[in-house]
């Protein structure tokens, strides 16, 4: 059992601690999950099924693992950084549990240690496998899952509003001017990536990366008489489940699959979770959700879906912004989440071109991922420099 792996155990002994000796009175098999989309934590599925009938009404199974280890995906995309992103893992583990929201599913989460306490550190939640599925970055969120999420985050956002989360307990510390330079410098790479297309392009735009761009996002977000809510800050298409057992099916057809997926299951990873504008999710949905003809075509359709649903959570007398203030808020801090978009889409565009990941997949398919993960940071960098 590897170094990573022996924290396990002693976690499955603590979520089971009303059982003497788990291993023994119970069957426990603990196993390591690849995903080609995970940059940063080693992920493990735990199995637990009864010897006898004593204590089988104990069991919690199957259970989704995260240990803070800088995983192979990350080490091959950012070998020159793994101890920064070490770092950056640490203060990155967080939970977000015993929380409800209407409309907005979050898995149940059982523990959750950061590397304070090295020996035990990590993260268990429910497990969804078999039931719920990501999608890959390409095609993305089809205009059905869209409208989805713009919903689902309307009710998130209207639950966070009416029940005043304290939201000091999500003061957005993580985006210091360190992060903010490190954003910068790693999104600086894609520029040598893609000499012909990128050249001094994401040098034009550091304006997005300012030191204080969380300072400036508050100010402008309060100066607006916006309200503030709780953030998740990275939804991309890896952290959102769709159920594949229930509920309306539909399909997604692309020139890569035909996959069958239904409706939202589980919202997952919140390890970036701050507080924000109501803006910030949105806009890294349709950044690097869409294409760039989806998001341009589709933005203020989108925008009045979740004004609709979210308007009807509050009296006509209460609701908290017009929909003119939405889309004001859309525009003012599409250059900061997108920062964040830029940096991700670059790793993903390595992702894609680096051969010894999937190596089972078609090499031109995953061409032709890299090319729309570099058409939407164009994208992007055009709609920032005409802002």
């Amino acid at each position: 059992m590897s170094e990573v792996a022996e924290v396990v155990p002693k976690i499955v002994k603590f979520i089971f601690k009303d059982v003497p000796d788990p291993f023994e009175n119970f069957n426990i098999v603990i196993k390591p999950l690849e995903n080609s989309r995970s940059f940063w934590s080693e992920c493990y599925q735990i199995l637990v099924t009864p010897k006898s009938e004593k204590y089988s009404d104990k069991i919690i199974s199957p259970l989704f693992v995260k240990i803070p280890r800088i995983s192979a995906v990350n080490l091959a995309c950012d070998p020159d950084n793994a101890e920064e992103n070490t770092k950056i893992l640490i203060a990155l583990t967080e939970d977000f549990k015993n929380a409800e929201f209407p409309g907005f599913p979050i898995p149940r989460f059982y523990y959750g240690e950061s590397l304070e306490n090295e020996e035990m550190a990590g993260l268990v939640c429910e497990d969804f496998s078999g039931i719920g599925a990501s999608i890959d970055f390409v095609p993305g969120f089809n205009d059905s899952q869209t409208l989805q999420l713009m919903s689902a985050l309307a009710q998130f956002h209207a639950k966070t509003i009416k029940d005043g989360i304290p939201l000091e307990k999500y003061n957005n510390d993580l985006y210091d001017a360190a992060w903010m330079r490190m954003l910068y410098n790693d999104t600086l790479d894609f520029e040598t990536l893609c000499p012909e297309k990128l050249s001094g392009r994401i040098q034009a735009v550091k304006h997005a990366f300012d030191d204080d761009s969380v300072q400036n996002s508050d100010n402008l977000n309060s100066k607006r008489n916006m309200p503030f809510v709780i953030c998740h800050n990275d939804l991309n298409t890896s952290n959102v489940l769709w159920n594949k057992t229930t509920g309306n099916v539909f399909f997604i057809y692309s020139r890569y699959s035909k996959i069958q997926f239904f409706q939202i299951q589980a919202f997952i990873d919140f390890q970036h979770i701050s507080k924000g504008a109501v803006t910030f999710d949105i806009i890294r949905i349709f950044c690097l959700g869409l294409s760039v003809k989806d998001r341009k075509e589709n933005t203020e359709r989108y925008l009045h879906k979740y004004y609709d649903v979210f308007q009807n959570q509050f009296s006509s007398d209460s609701i908290p912004f017009t929909f003119e203030q939405l889309l004001q808020s859309y525009s003012d801090h599409f250059n900061f989440v997108n920062a964040t978009s830029l940096f991700s889409l670059s790793y993903y565009y390595k992702m894609y071109k680096d051969t010894t990941l999937d190596p089972e997949d078609d090499p031109k398919e995953k061409e032709e991922k890299a090319e729309e993960i570099l058409r939407r940071a164009i994208g992007i960098l055009d709609d920032i420099q005409s802002i």
